[in-house]
């Protein structure tokens, strides 16, 4: 037989424990709907169903594919049955193509990776939720933000949660609202927790892209500029440009090519420019982290200490500071980075 935790690996699945996800935003987006059946197509444990009962819903339906559960037997990443007046709210299931392969059970889940571009089933999920109801709540990875899913159109909003709405993983996670308007990213409003951030379209704004007229070398043994690319759990040690003996690493041993959370840097500056550029790169970091409310940053498991989701600095961004921090310094021209 097979064994329960294996059973959750293939199908993805991620149970949901009592409202942390029901933000103020959320709620309202819900009820301002106006519909009259909750409709949860992943219905796994039932708390979204639940959930959505103590918001005054009379009716719910619930569909899931494990047999094991109390619902009727849907594969609703296939197809989903549309109801009349039904709010989609749920969780649907995700793992990423990688992922799957590395948990050896690619072979379970090819089904589906088959014959789309998608590398993750939440998005055939989010594909199938919308082809089948106009109003949808789903609880995604954070990532879903970065992604280009063509259904983002009709995002009303996107939640940023910090505190795991789950019982078992820390995944991060967005609640993303979609109605059946389309939209540009101007209309589209985005929160952490309860506190609106700003727009979708604004948020993006703050994304650095590199010019790589400057030659800048990641992972290189012999570079003289260190970079932290993540937070640690202490709020104290975050994303950090700095000089190598400042940072409590082993630079001898954990520097490799595809190193992504510690890198030696190698960029022509003077050493008696060092400090002041390094100075710069932060506070550019900063101010990225600042105005975007840290959004535009991958998600890294956990939270700080001080409940702060954790965040990592991609090399394309590292990359386009650096540049901006260079130019600062040599007096080089910079307009294309006009937020600064």
């Amino acid at each position: 037989m097979e064994k329960a935790d294996t059973k959750k690996v293939i199908l993805g699945q991620f149970f949901t424990k009592e409202s942390i996800w029901l933000k103020k935003q959320v709620k309202d987006f819900i009820l301002r709907s106006g519909c009259t059946v909750a409709y949860d197509p992943f219905a796994g444990a039932g708390d979204l169903l639940e959930a959505a009962r103590l918001l005054g819903f009379d009716k719910t339906v619930g569909l899931d594919i494990d047999p094991r559960l109390p619902w009727q037997i849907n594969d609703s990443l296939k197809q989903i049955p549309s109801l009349p007046n039904a709010i989609i709210i749920t969780n649907p299931p995700y793992i990423a193509s990688y992922s799957a392969a590395r948990k050896k059970v690619f072979s379970d889940l090819q089904v589906y990776f088959h014959n789309t571009y998608y590398d993750n089933i939440y998005l055939l999920a989010l594909e199938q939720m919308l082809k089948a109801q106009q109003y949808v709540v789903a609880i995604v990875p954070e990532t879903f933000i970065n992604t280009s899913f063509y259904g983002k159109t009709r995002l009303h909003s996107l939640t940023v949660l910090e505190q795991s709405p789950f019982y078992d993983t820390d995944y991060p996670v967005v609640v993303a609202c979609f109605d059946a308007k389309e939209k540009n990213a101007s209309q589209i409003s985005v929160y952490k927790n309860e506190q609106f951030v700003n727009t979708l379209e604004k948020i993006n704004s703050f994304r650095l892209k590199p010019t790589k007229d400057i030659k800048i070398q990641f992972n290189d043994k012999n570079g003289w500029l260190a970079l932290r690319a993540i937070d640690l759990s202490s709020p104290q040690k975050t994303i950090a440009f700095d000089f190598k003996d400042k940072f409590n690493y082993d630079w001898t041993k954990g520097i490799k090519v595809s190193s992504r959370l510690y890198s030696l840097i190698d960029i022509a500056v003077e050493i008696s420019q060092r400090e002041n550029f390094i100075n710069q790169a932060n506070a550019i970091l900063g101010q990225i982290r600042h105005n975007s409310a840290d959004i535009i940053f991958s998600p890294f498991k956990g939270n700080t200490k001080a409940g702060a989701r954790r965040r990592r600095l991609d090399y394309t961004t590292a990359r386009a500071i650096l540049e901006l921090s260079y130019k600062k310094i040599y007096g080089e021209p910079y307009e294309q980075y006009r937020f600064f």
